[in-house]
């Protein structure tokens, strides 16, 4: 009798973890080579239906067949099939925007050639951002939002956050619920670990491999990190950044060049005036939730202000004016890694879609948090 409750007990068991492994990944589908070759080819099929089962076939077989589809998009001879190629790659990538396991929300970017940098009149504007031609050649996708203290926690199993109610400035918040405001006081090193960690829960090959690491605390002060090319979770290049930014605009802000305190968490200009207008609002000091302030036109949201984002690159000020024009990585070495888009605590002009900012990839600061990227 025991032996048989046994079995029953371990049969329970092994199908919760079964169904909780479907519930995080879905299974990785084998595709035959020349069975993709077919349907991409009949994306030109003379019969209307048969354009039609392919173009279902393709957006059903996912990431998979991306790359394939990249290749018809850009090379092949016929028409219709570069128009259906890319419109499927869309489809697929607007299926990927979301994450299984914690619900984060993702925007599909196609990529172009676009003006980094600013140009020599815009105000505020700084030596290491002069303007030059970059060249984006894979979509990707880019979160809606800042990575907030919930979803943190949920991945990682610590709420890191100063602005919170365990957190050194919890009398800044007071009876405000901060699981929507954005994590912070995380180092660039926590920031790659989420990435990973987000990934095998997602059912995704880890993007970075991270060995030797130190730690103060609950927090990775220092590791050996490199990319592995899995199709996991990362945090975003810094020319990724700005052109996520920019949502296809050449001006200081993604809204314009002036502020009002409606339109971004950040201090206005110390200088008379402001930067763009009059001193109209009292700087809110702090973070806040995620999504208060509106969205750019591509549906991004606080890439202006609330906390600055952890890129990828290491930071050197004289990086623009020899960085490769086609996807562009950084430097290979440095010693501080790039922040973007200003936070709560610093004026307009160091918030703008330009300006860049560094700091040592294993320090924490109050103003400093992330937003995540995918290649699928």
């Amino acid at each position: 009798m025991r032996s048989r409750l046994t079995r029953v007990l371990f049969g329970l068991l092994l199908v919760s973890l079964v169904v909780a492994g479907l519930l995080q990944a879905e299974p990785v589908k084998t595709i035959d080579p020349e069975q993709l070759a077919t349907l991409i080819k009949h994306l030109g099929h003379n019969e209307f239906p048969e354009r039609e089962r392919a173009n279902e076939e393709l957006i059903e077989l996912g990431e998979a067949a991306l790359d394939p589809l990249r290749a018809a998009a850009r090379g092949s001879a016929d028409p219709e099939v570069r128009l259906r190629a890319t419109r499927i790659i869309r489809a697929i990538l607007w299926k990927a925007r979301t994450s299984k396991s914690t619900g984060l929300e993702l925007v599909p970017l196609t990529p172009r050639e676009y003006r980094m940098g600013s140009p020599k009149n815009e105000s505020g504007r700084r030596l290491d951002e002069p303007e030059h031609a970059v060249l984006l050649t894979r979509p990707y996708l880019i979160g809606v939002t800042e990575v907030t203290q919930e979803q943190y926690k949920k991945v990682m199993d610590r709420s890191p956050s100063w602005f919170a109610k365990s957190g050194g400035g919890k009398a800044r918040v007071e009876n405000l619920d901060t699981s929507a405001f954005p994590v912070e006081s995380v180092s660039w090193y926590d920031a790659i670990a989420f990435c990973n960690a987000l990934s095998k829960r997602d059912g995704f090959e880890p993007y970075y491999t991270m060995t030797d690491e130190k730690r103060d605390g609950d927090s990775i002060s220092h590791a050996t990190v490199r990319i592995a090319g899995g199709h996991g979770y990362r945090l975003p290049t810094e020319a990724e950044w700005e052109y996520a930014c920019r949502a296809g605009w050449y001006r200081s802000y993604n809204y314009g060049g002036l502020n009002t305190g409606a339109q971004a968490n950040l201090k206005p200009s110390a200088s008379a005036g402001g930067y763009g207008g009059a001193h109209s609002w009292k700087a809110l000091g702090r973070t806040t939730k995620v999504g208060s302030y509106p969205a750019s036109s591509w549906n991004l949201f606080d890439v202006h202000g609330n906390v600055g984002e952890w890129c990828w690159d290491w930071y050197d000020s004289n990086y623009y004016a020899n960085s490769p024009r086609k996807d562009p990585l950084g430097p290979d070495k440095g010693t501080v890694r790039v922040v973007r888009g200003g936070s709560w605590m610093v004026a307009e002009e160091s918030c703008r879609s330009a300006s860049r900012l560094s700091v040592a990839p294993g320090e924490r600061k109050d103003y400093i948090g992330f937003r995540i990227a995918r290649t699928p």
